[in-house]
């Protein structure tokens, strides 16, 4: 349905805010495309995520880190980015703020964050040629 679909968050500047996007196939059409997420959302409202799950995740996010780390212009951008947000500091916790995230802390923003109150919808549509 999808030629590219990503989510992520803004929780550093606005916390709180989630983002789903994706660029549909041609022809597809953006209601079923839409329904799809929302049965995604809805499997993981229901059936949560696994502690293998988190695992992975931290494990990709702790070598991502570190592989960003390894230049000196992501390093310099980091700092600059968290002085922004008022203590450059935080560049040395954000790996540990990671580590502490549980599967019960996940599951229950889960279940009270991805609800269909929270959600705005907003569609690119191209112009018909």
């Amino acid at each position: 349905m999808f030629v590219s679909i990503q989510c992520y968050h803004f929780g550093s500047i606005d916390p709180g805010l989630l983002t789903i996007e994706g660029k549909l196939v041609k022809g597809v059409d953006i209601k079923a495309a839409e329904a799809a997420v929302e049965a995604i959302l809805q499997d993981i409202r229901e059936n949560f995520i696994t502690n293998e799950e988190l695992e992975k995740v931290k494990n990709k996010t702790e070598s991502m880190m570190a592989f960003e780390d390894m230049s000196v212009l992501n390093r310099a951008t980091s700092l600059a980015f968290y002085e922004l947000l008022g203590d450059a500091n935080m560049m040395n916790t954000e790996l540990q703020k990671y580590e502490e995230v549980s599967v019960a802390d996940i599951n229950k923003a889960a279940k009270e964050i991805l609800t269909e109150e929270n959600s705005s919808t907003l569609y690119y549509l191209s112009r018909a040629k």
